[in-house]
């Protein structure tokens, strides 16, 4: 189902990492985790297939400033962001081109569900390149 595709996973809480990776695991995904967006910057690869599951508020550079240096590089790695913030109409404002925002604490289903939806739209933004 996901074959080739990883869910890359960018949150500054080391908790929050280790819970989402192990369900993400479980349920059959690969999962990579950073604990922070420079981190993820670093070992960036614009050509990996997947989807990016990103911490809206971190210290230094936060989920929308990696959101704004993707669009800017040309990726269409599709984000999932999560928020602790309770006021999710108005991120949504701040984060149009986002899949998904999902409030902390995400529900299991919920999350496996996003993931789904951002992997296929990935696939689909990669098909539709190779037409």
């Amino acid at each position: 189902m996901n074959k080739g595709q990883t869910v890359f996973l960018v949150d500054d809480d080391p908790g929050i990492l280790k819970a989402l990776s192990r369900l993400l695991r479980a349920s059959g995904y690969t999962a990579e985790a950073f604990g922070s967006a420079q981190e993820f910057m670093d070992s960036y690869n614009p050509g990996a297939a997947g989807c990016l599951v990103l911490d809206l508020l971190m210290p230094g550079i936060t989920g929308l400033d990696l959101q704004q240096w993707l669009a800017r590089s040309g990726s269409s790695l599709p984000i999932i962001f999560l928020t602790a913030l309770d006021d999710i109409p108005e991120c949504v404002k701040s984060v149009k081109e986002a899949t998904a925002v999902l409030r902390k604490p995400v529900g299991a289903s919920v999350l496996i569900k996003a993931v789904e939806d951002a992997l296929a739209r990935d696939r689909g933004a990669r098909k539709a390149c190779r037409l």
